[in-house]
């Protein structure tokens, strides 16, 4: 590994100890990392599935990046990086594949977040860069700030934790209906704060 990027993996680790640890301008700084990340993510994802909008994929890229901050381990050898970037890709694939799963066609259809379909590109303006940034730090704000119910807090930890909606609807000892309810509330919620 070369001099400057092994600072950069020792940059990154102390920017996620610090992230977790209720620093915003660690957060803020790892966002700028993995927004690009997801929308390049998106992007690829939604041009081979036109049925599914880049905010939304980049949302469940999103989601994949706060599972990967709680779930990343130094110890295991991978930069914070690459192993958000893996989180943030299989998100993305397991929304998709949801989506076009015809069994969930009603559960994943249910709010949508936009008509349009915005498309990213791996190399953003600032403006957007900034834009995007405002835009992740709304859905922190509505996952960390009060603004979901406890169940819909409980539902939205199984689902970034990849539990399905029957793992999840059986481990808070509820129906799949009340799951898929308290997620259309979650993107409807998530849609009205941003």
């Amino acid at each position: 590994m070369l001099p400057a990027d092994e600072n950069k993996y020792r940059e990154d680790e102390e920017l996620v100890r610090l992230a977790l640890s209720g620093d915003d301008a660690a957060m803020a700084k790892l966002i700028a990392v993995a927004m690009p990340i997801a929308g390049a993510k998106a992007a690829a994802q939604q041009a081979k599935n036109n049925r599914l909008s880049a905010e939304d994929l980049v949302q469940e890229g999103m989601l994949g990046f706060l599972g990967a901050l709680k779930t990343y381990s130094a110890s295991k050898g991978t930069s914070f990086r690459t192993y958000a970037g893996a989180c943030i890709g299989n998100r993305i694939i397991s929304a998709v594949r949801l989506h076009n799963n015809t069994g969930n066609r009603t559960l994943t259809s249910a709010v949508p977040i936009s008509d349009e379909a915005d498309t990213f590109s791996a190399e953003q303006d600032p403006q957007n860069i900034m834009i995007e940034r405002e835009k992740l730090e709304d859905f922190r704000r509505l996952f960390e700030g009060g603004l979901l119910s406890d169940f819909e807090k409980s539902v939205l930890e199984c689902r970034l934790k990849g539990l399905s909606y029957s793992e999840t609807a059986q481990k808070l000892g509820t129906g799949t209906k009340a799951v898929d309810n308290a997620l259309a509330r979650i993107r409807k919620k998530l849609r009205s704060s941003v």
